[in-house]
Protein backbone atom coordinates (compact mmCIF):
# COMPACT_ATOMS: atom_id res chain seq x y z
CA UNK A 1 0.00 0.00 0.00
CA UNK A 2 1.26 3.45 -0.92
CA UNK A 3 -0.02 6.89 0.01
CA UNK A 4 0.19 10.40 -1.38
CA UNK A 5 -0.88 13.39 0.67
CA UNK A 6 0.18 16.24 2.89
CA UNK A 7 1.63 13.77 5.39
CA UNK A 8 4.08 12.51 2.73
CA UNK A 9 4.88 15.97 1.30
CA UNK A 10 3.20 15.24 -1.99
CA UNK A 11 5.31 12.16 -2.80
CA UNK A 12 4.06 8.57 -3.07
CA UNK A 13 5.39 6.61 -0.11
CA UNK A 14 5.10 3.04 1.16
CA UNK A 15 2.72 2.96 4.11
CA UNK A 16 4.24 -0.13 5.68
CA UNK A 17 7.86 0.58 4.74
CA UNK A 18 10.37 -0.10 7.47
CA UNK A 19 11.58 3.06 9.19
CA UNK A 20 15.20 4.10 9.65
CA UNK A 21 16.14 3.31 13.25
CA UNK A 22 18.15 6.53 13.46
CA UNK A 23 15.25 8.64 12.18
CA UNK A 24 12.98 9.89 14.96
CA UNK A 25 10.38 11.30 12.54
CA UNK A 26 7.11 9.36 12.33
CA UNK A 27 6.72 6.95 9.43
CA UNK A 28 4.08 7.18 6.72
CA UNK A 29 1.85 4.63 8.48
CA UNK A 30 1.74 6.63 11.70
CA UNK A 31 1.21 9.89 9.83
CA UNK A 32 -1.66 8.32 7.88
CA UNK A 33 -3.26 7.05 11.08
CA UNK A 34 -2.95 10.50 12.67
CA UNK A 35 -4.45 12.08 9.57
CA UNK A 36 -7.35 9.60 9.73
CA UNK A 37 -7.91 10.42 13.41
CA UNK A 38 -8.33 14.11 12.61
CA UNK A 39 -10.37 13.17 9.56
CA UNK A 40 -12.91 11.12 11.52
CA UNK A 41 -13.36 13.87 14.10
CA UNK A 42 -15.01 16.17 11.55
CA UNK A 43 -18.53 17.27 12.34
CA UNK A 44 -19.77 15.63 9.13
CA UNK A 45 -18.43 12.34 7.77
CA UNK A 46 -19.36 11.22 4.25
CA UNK A 47 -18.30 7.89 2.76
CA UNK A 48 -18.64 6.87 -0.90
CA UNK A 49 -17.98 3.23 -1.76
CA UNK A 50 -17.92 1.27 -5.01
CA UNK A 51 -17.24 -2.22 -6.28
CA UNK A 52 -13.83 -2.31 -4.60
CA UNK A 53 -15.43 -2.74 -1.18
CA UNK A 54 -17.22 -5.92 -2.29
CA UNK A 55 -14.30 -7.63 -4.03
CA UNK A 56 -12.90 -8.83 -0.69
CA UNK A 57 -16.01 -10.93 0.01
CA UNK A 58 -15.13 -14.59 -0.53
CA UNK A 59 -17.04 -17.86 -0.71
CA UNK A 60 -16.30 -21.10 1.13
CA UNK A 61 -13.73 -22.07 -1.52
CA UNK A 62 -12.08 -18.64 -1.19
CA UNK A 63 -13.54 -17.59 -4.53
CA UNK A 64 -14.49 -13.99 -5.24
CA UNK A 65 -18.26 -13.47 -5.15
CA UNK A 66 -18.81 -9.89 -6.29
CA UNK A 67 -18.98 -9.73 -10.11
CA UNK A 68 -16.68 -7.47 -12.10
CA UNK A 69 -17.68 -6.12 -15.52
CA UNK A 70 -15.84 -9.09 -17.04
CA UNK A 71 -17.87 -11.49 -14.91
CA UNK A 72 -21.10 -9.80 -16.00
CA UNK A 73 -20.17 -10.21 -19.67
CA UNK A 74 -19.39 -13.90 -19.19
CA UNK A 75 -22.56 -14.47 -17.19
CA UNK A 76 -24.70 -12.83 -19.87
CA UNK A 77 -22.95 -14.81 -22.60
CA UNK A 78 -23.78 -18.06 -20.78
CA UNK A 79 -27.43 -17.02 -20.41
CA UNK A 80 -28.13 -15.85 -23.97
CA UNK A 81 -25.55 -18.09 -25.76
CA UNK A 82 -22.46 -16.88 -27.61
CA UNK A 83 -24.25 -16.88 -30.98
CA UNK A 84 -27.10 -14.65 -29.79
CA UNK A 85 -24.65 -12.28 -28.09
CA UNK A 86 -22.68 -11.93 -31.34
CA UNK A 87 -25.92 -11.22 -33.22
CA UNK A 88 -26.83 -8.45 -30.80
CA UNK A 89 -23.33 -6.97 -31.02
CA UNK A 90 -23.52 -6.91 -34.81
CA UNK A 91 -27.07 -5.53 -34.85
CA UNK A 92 -26.32 -2.54 -32.60
CA UNK A 93 -22.79 -1.89 -33.91
CA UNK A 94 -20.70 -2.91 -30.91
CA UNK A 95 -17.05 -1.89 -31.29
CA UNK A 96 -14.46 -4.48 -32.30
CA UNK A 97 -10.96 -4.91 -30.92
CA UNK A 98 -8.04 -7.21 -31.58
CA UNK A 99 -7.91 -10.32 -29.41
CA UNK A 100 -4.59 -10.35 -27.52
CA UNK A 101 -4.21 -14.13 -27.80
CA UNK A 102 -5.39 -14.89 -31.36
CA UNK A 103 -4.94 -11.53 -33.07
CA UNK A 104 -8.45 -11.81 -34.50
CA UNK A 105 -11.02 -9.01 -34.41
CA UNK A 106 -13.63 -9.66 -31.72
CA UNK A 107 -16.46 -7.63 -30.26
CA UNK A 108 -15.37 -5.46 -27.35
CA UNK A 109 -16.40 -7.19 -24.12
CA UNK A 110 -17.82 -4.08 -22.49
CA UNK A 111 -21.32 -4.73 -21.14
CA UNK A 112 -21.91 -1.08 -20.27
CA UNK A 113 -21.13 -0.04 -23.85
CA UNK A 114 -23.27 -2.85 -25.30
CA UNK A 115 -26.33 -2.08 -23.17
CA UNK A 116 -25.97 1.60 -24.05
CA UNK A 117 -25.95 0.76 -27.76
CA UNK A 118 -28.92 -1.59 -27.34
CA UNK A 119 -31.03 1.11 -25.71
CA UNK A 120 -30.00 3.66 -28.35
CA UNK A 121 -30.88 1.18 -31.10
CA UNK A 122 -34.33 0.64 -29.60
CA UNK A 123 -34.95 4.39 -29.66
CA UNK A 124 -34.59 4.43 -33.45
CA UNK A 125 -36.10 1.06 -34.38
CA UNK A 126 -37.42 -1.43 -31.88
CA UNK A 127 -36.49 -5.10 -32.31
CA UNK A 128 -37.94 -7.86 -30.15
CA UNK A 129 -34.64 -9.77 -29.98
CA UNK A 130 -32.79 -6.72 -28.68
CA UNK A 131 -35.53 -6.06 -26.13
CA UNK A 132 -35.33 -9.69 -24.99
CA UNK A 133 -31.54 -9.43 -24.70
CA UNK A 134 -31.82 -6.31 -22.51
CA UNK A 135 -34.27 -8.05 -20.18
CA UNK A 136 -32.10 -11.16 -19.88
CA UNK A 137 -28.91 -9.13 -19.39
CA UNK A 138 -30.49 -7.10 -16.59
CA UNK A 139 -31.80 -10.27 -14.95
CA UNK A 140 -28.30 -11.80 -15.01
CA UNK A 141 -26.77 -8.65 -13.51
CA UNK A 142 -29.24 -8.55 -10.61
CA UNK A 143 -28.81 -12.30 -10.01
CA UNK A 144 -25.01 -12.14 -9.93
CA UNK A 145 -25.11 -9.19 -7.52
CA UNK A 146 -27.33 -11.12 -5.11
CA UNK A 147 -24.48 -13.08 -3.52
CA UNK A 148 -24.66 -12.11 0.16
CA UNK A 149 -26.10 -14.91 2.29
CA UNK A 150 -26.18 -15.89 5.96
CA UNK A 151 -23.07 -18.06 5.69
CA UNK A 152 -20.90 -15.42 3.98
CA UNK A 153 -18.26 -13.77 6.18
CA UNK A 154 -18.33 -9.97 6.23
CA UNK A 155 -15.58 -9.32 8.78
CA UNK A 156 -14.03 -6.41 6.86
CA UNK A 157 -17.38 -4.67 6.41
CA UNK A 158 -18.22 -5.14 10.08
CA UNK A 159 -14.86 -3.69 11.15
CA UNK A 160 -15.31 -0.79 8.74
CA UNK A 161 -18.74 0.10 10.13
CA UNK A 162 -17.48 -0.09 13.70
CA UNK A 163 -14.85 2.52 12.84
CA UNK A 164 -16.83 4.95 10.69
CA UNK A 165 -20.37 4.64 12.12
CA UNK A 166 -19.56 4.62 15.85
CA UNK A 167 -19.35 8.39 16.43
CA UNK A 168 -20.12 10.83 19.23
CA UNK A 169 -23.85 11.58 19.17
CA UNK A 170 -23.07 15.32 19.12
CA UNK A 171 -21.73 14.80 15.59
CA UNK A 172 -23.86 14.20 12.51
CA UNK A 173 -24.57 10.58 11.67
CA UNK A 174 -22.17 9.07 9.15
CA UNK A 175 -23.61 9.13 5.63
CA UNK A 176 -22.52 6.06 3.67
CA UNK A 177 -23.25 6.37 -0.05
CA UNK A 178 -22.64 3.34 -2.24
CA UNK A 179 -22.96 2.46 -5.92
CA UNK A 180 -23.15 -1.26 -5.08
CA UNK A 181 -26.41 -3.16 -5.58
CA UNK A 182 -25.51 -5.91 -3.10
CA UNK A 183 -26.57 -6.20 0.54
CA UNK A 184 -23.13 -6.33 2.14
CA UNK A 185 -23.36 -3.20 4.28
CA UNK A 186 -26.91 -3.72 5.54
CA UNK A 187 -26.14 -7.36 6.36
CA UNK A 188 -22.92 -6.43 8.18
CA UNK A 189 -24.79 -3.74 10.12
CA UNK A 190 -27.44 -6.25 11.16
CA UNK A 191 -24.83 -8.69 12.44
CA UNK A 192 -23.17 -6.13 14.70
CA UNK A 193 -26.53 -4.56 15.71
CA UNK A 194 -25.89 -1.16 14.14
CA UNK A 195 -28.99 0.77 13.09
CA UNK A 196 -29.32 1.67 9.41
CA UNK A 197 -31.34 4.66 8.25
CA UNK A 198 -31.87 3.93 4.55
CA UNK A 199 -34.89 6.03 3.59
CA UNK A 200 -37.41 3.23 4.10
CA UNK A 201 -40.28 3.13 6.56
CA UNK A 202 -40.50 0.79 9.54
CA UNK A 203 -43.88 -0.52 8.43
CA UNK A 204 -44.69 -3.61 6.37
CA UNK A 205 -43.98 -3.42 3.51
CA UNK A 206 -41.10 -1.02 3.94
CA UNK A 207 -41.68 1.93 1.61
CA UNK A 208 -39.12 4.49 0.40
CA UNK A 209 -39.59 8.13 1.30
CA UNK A 210 -36.56 10.42 1.46
CA UNK A 211 -38.09 12.29 4.41
CA UNK A 212 -37.13 9.30 6.60
CA UNK A 213 -33.49 10.43 6.37
CA UNK A 214 -34.48 13.28 8.69
CA UNK A 215 -35.59 10.79 11.36
CA UNK A 216 -33.30 9.59 14.14
CA UNK A 217 -33.34 7.14 17.05
CA UNK A 218 -33.46 8.07 20.72
CA UNK A 219 -33.74 6.09 23.95
CA UNK A 220 -36.43 7.24 26.37
CA UNK A 221 -36.35 5.58 29.78
CA UNK A 222 -39.45 4.88 31.87
CA UNK A 223 -38.30 7.26 34.60
CA UNK A 224 -39.28 10.27 32.47
CA UNK A 225 -35.73 11.50 31.94
CA UNK A 226 -34.80 13.37 28.77
CA UNK A 227 -34.38 11.17 25.69
CA UNK A 228 -30.84 10.47 24.47
CA UNK A 229 -29.61 9.72 20.98
CA UNK A 230 -28.60 6.09 20.71
CA UNK A 231 -25.16 5.17 19.40
CA UNK A 232 -24.18 3.18 16.32
CA UNK A 233 -26.64 4.69 13.85
CA UNK A 234 -25.65 5.60 10.29
CA UNK A 235 -27.31 6.56 7.01
CA UNK A 236 -27.04 4.19 4.03
CA UNK A 237 -27.85 5.70 0.63
CA UNK A 238 -27.69 3.32 -2.36
CA UNK A 239 -27.38 5.77 -5.23
CA UNK A 240 -27.68 3.12 -7.98
CA UNK A 241 -30.46 1.14 -6.33
CA UNK A 242 -30.53 -2.22 -4.59
CA UNK A 243 -31.37 -5.81 -5.47
CA UNK A 244 -34.12 -5.81 -2.84
CA UNK A 245 -35.98 -2.74 -4.17
CA UNK A 246 -39.18 -3.25 -6.14
CA UNK A 247 -41.51 -0.85 -7.96
CA UNK A 248 -45.09 -1.26 -6.82
CA UNK A 249 -47.24 1.23 -8.64
CA UNK A 250 -45.84 4.62 -7.72
CA UNK A 251 -44.12 3.27 -4.63
CA UNK A 252 -40.75 1.61 -4.04
CA UNK A 253 -40.79 -1.13 -1.46
CA UNK A 254 -38.31 -3.62 -0.05
CA UNK A 255 -38.79 -7.29 -0.80
CA UNK A 256 -36.51 -10.34 -0.70
CA UNK A 257 -37.23 -11.46 -4.28
CA UNK A 258 -38.27 -8.52 -6.49
CA UNK A 259 -39.51 -9.31 -10.00
CA UNK A 260 -37.67 -6.32 -11.46
CA UNK A 261 -35.19 -4.71 -9.03
CA UNK A 262 -34.94 -0.92 -9.06
CA UNK A 263 -31.39 -0.43 -10.34
CA UNK A 264 -29.37 1.91 -12.52
CA UNK A 265 -27.86 -0.78 -14.74
CA UNK A 266 -24.42 -0.35 -16.36
CA UNK A 267 -25.01 1.97 -19.31
CA UNK A 268 -23.97 5.41 -20.47
CA UNK A 269 -27.36 6.87 -19.52
CA UNK A 270 -26.58 6.58 -15.79
CA UNK A 271 -26.28 10.37 -15.57
CA UNK A 272 -29.77 10.87 -16.98
CA UNK A 273 -31.28 8.08 -14.89
CA UNK A 274 -29.85 9.65 -11.73
CA UNK A 275 -32.39 12.46 -12.22
CA UNK A 276 -35.34 10.10 -11.84
CA UNK A 277 -36.98 9.04 -8.58
CA UNK A 278 -35.69 7.70 -6.18
CA UNK A 279 -32.18 8.34 -7.46
CA UNK A 280 -32.67 12.10 -7.69
CA UNK A 281 -33.34 12.26 -3.94
CA UNK A 282 -30.20 10.25 -3.17
CA UNK A 283 -27.89 12.15 -5.53
CA UNK A 284 -29.24 15.47 -4.25
CA UNK A 285 -28.37 14.44 -0.70
CA UNK A 286 -24.88 13.49 -1.84
CA UNK A 287 -24.36 16.87 -3.49
CA UNK A 288 -25.71 18.87 -0.55
CA UNK A 289 -23.64 16.85 1.94
CA UNK A 290 -20.45 17.79 0.09
CA UNK A 291 -21.25 21.48 0.54
CA UNK A 292 -21.39 21.39 4.33
CA UNK A 293 -18.60 23.00 6.34
CA UNK A 294 -16.22 20.90 8.43
CA UNK A 295 -16.81 17.80 6.32
CA UNK A 296 -14.67 14.75 5.62
CA UNK A 297 -15.19 12.66 2.48
CA UNK A 298 -13.79 9.12 2.33
CA UNK A 299 -13.94 7.51 -1.12
CA UNK A 300 -13.21 3.76 -1.10
CA UNK A 301 -13.20 1.33 -4.02
CA UNK A 302 -14.83 3.81 -6.40
CA UNK A 303 -13.40 4.13 -9.91
CA UNK A 304 -14.51 7.71 -10.72
CA UNK A 305 -16.23 6.48 -13.90
CA UNK A 306 -19.67 7.83 -12.99
CA UNK A 307 -19.82 11.51 -13.92
CA UNK A 308 -22.95 12.16 -11.84
CA UNK A 309 -20.83 11.38 -8.75
CA UNK A 310 -17.36 12.42 -9.91
CA UNK A 311 -18.28 15.95 -10.97
CA UNK A 312 -19.96 16.89 -7.65
CA UNK A 313 -16.84 15.65 -5.81
CA UNK A 314 -14.46 17.72 -7.95
CA UNK A 315 -16.75 20.74 -7.73
CA UNK A 316 -16.91 20.48 -3.92
CA UNK A 317 -13.12 20.12 -3.69
CA UNK A 318 -12.77 23.35 -5.66
CA UNK A 319 -15.41 25.38 -3.81
CA UNK A 320 -15.60 23.96 -0.26
CA UNK A 321 -12.39 24.85 1.56
CA UNK A 322 -13.69 22.96 4.62
CA UNK A 323 -13.87 19.64 2.76
CA UNK A 324 -11.16 17.08 3.52
CA UNK A 325 -10.94 14.14 1.12
CA UNK A 326 -9.21 10.76 1.21
CA UNK A 327 -9.46 8.47 -1.82
CA UNK A 328 -8.59 4.77 -1.44
CA UNK A 329 -8.26 2.38 -4.40
CA UNK A 330 -5.51 -0.04 -5.48
CA UNK A 331 -4.99 1.46 -8.95
CA UNK A 332 -4.60 5.14 -8.01
CA UNK A 333 -0.85 5.26 -8.45
CA UNK A 334 -0.83 3.87 -12.00
CA UNK A 335 -4.31 4.26 -13.50
CA UNK A 336 -6.37 6.64 -11.45
CA UNK A 337 -8.05 8.44 -14.33
CA UNK A 338 -8.58 12.12 -15.05
CA UNK A 339 -10.31 12.90 -11.74
CA UNK A 340 -7.53 11.35 -9.67
CA UNK A 341 -4.93 13.19 -11.75
CA UNK A 342 -6.62 16.47 -10.84
CA UNK A 343 -6.59 15.56 -7.15
CA UNK A 344 -2.95 14.49 -7.38
CA UNK A 345 -2.08 17.78 -9.04
CA UNK A 346 -3.67 19.69 -6.15
CA UNK A 347 -1.77 17.59 -3.62
CA UNK A 348 1.53 18.23 -5.38
CA UNK A 349 0.76 21.96 -5.37
CA UNK A 350 0.38 21.87 -1.58
CA UNK A 351 -3.32 21.18 -0.91
CA UNK A 352 -3.14 19.46 2.49
CA UNK A 353 -6.90 18.72 2.52
CA UNK A 354 -6.45 15.85 0.05
CA UNK A 355 -4.87 12.40 0.25
CA UNK A 356 -4.64 9.40 -2.05
CA UNK A 357 -4.08 5.88 -0.75
CA UNK A 358 -3.23 3.17 -3.29
CA UNK A 359 -4.51 0.08 -1.52
CA UNK A 360 -7.45 -2.29 -1.24
CA UNK A 361 -10.42 -1.94 1.07
CA UNK A 362 -9.23 -4.80 3.28
CA UNK A 363 -5.73 -3.27 3.55
CA UNK A 364 -7.09 0.12 4.49
CA UNK A 365 -9.70 -0.79 7.11
CA UNK A 366 -7.19 -1.89 9.82
CA UNK A 367 -5.52 1.52 9.56
CA UNK A 368 -8.72 3.36 10.46
CA UNK A 369 -8.56 4.30 14.16
CA UNK A 370 -11.34 3.10 16.45
CA UNK A 371 -12.08 6.40 18.19
CA UNK A 372 -15.15 5.38 20.18
CA UNK A 373 -14.93 2.54 22.69
CA UNK A 374 -17.17 -0.48 22.33
CA UNK A 375 -20.27 -0.11 24.47
CA UNK A 376 -21.16 -2.54 27.26
CA UNK A 377 -24.23 -3.49 25.25
CA UNK A 378 -22.04 -4.49 22.30
CA UNK A 379 -19.75 -6.53 24.57
CA UNK A 380 -22.80 -8.26 26.06
CA UNK A 381 -24.09 -9.22 22.62
CA UNK A 382 -20.70 -10.63 21.64
CA UNK A 383 -20.65 -12.72 24.83
CA UNK A 384 -24.13 -14.04 24.06
CA UNK A 385 -22.95 -15.05 20.58
CA UNK A 386 -19.88 -16.75 22.05
CA UNK A 387 -17.45 -14.33 20.41
CA UNK A 388 -15.86 -12.95 23.57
Amino acid sequence: MRALGGFTNGVWADVFASEDEDDDSPGCEEQLKQSLTDFLRSQNLIVLTGLGTSLCIKGEDDSKLAPTMWDLWNGIEEEVTEERLKWVCEHVGQSMVEDEDTGEDVYKQDIELLLSKCLLSQEFKRHKNVAMFIRKAEAVISKLCNFVSDDIALDVHEAFLRRIARRPTKHSRTKLFTTNYDLAFETAASRIHFVTVDGFSHTIPQEFDSSYFAYDFVRRDDDGSSPNYIQNVFHLLKVHGSIDWQNKGERIIKTEAPDDPVLIYPRHSKFELSYESPFLDLISRFQSSLRQTETSLLVVGFGFNDKHLTQPILSAIRSNVGLRTIVVSPSLETAGGEAVEKIQGLIESGDSRLSLVAGTFEQFVPLIPDLISETEEERHRRRMRGEA
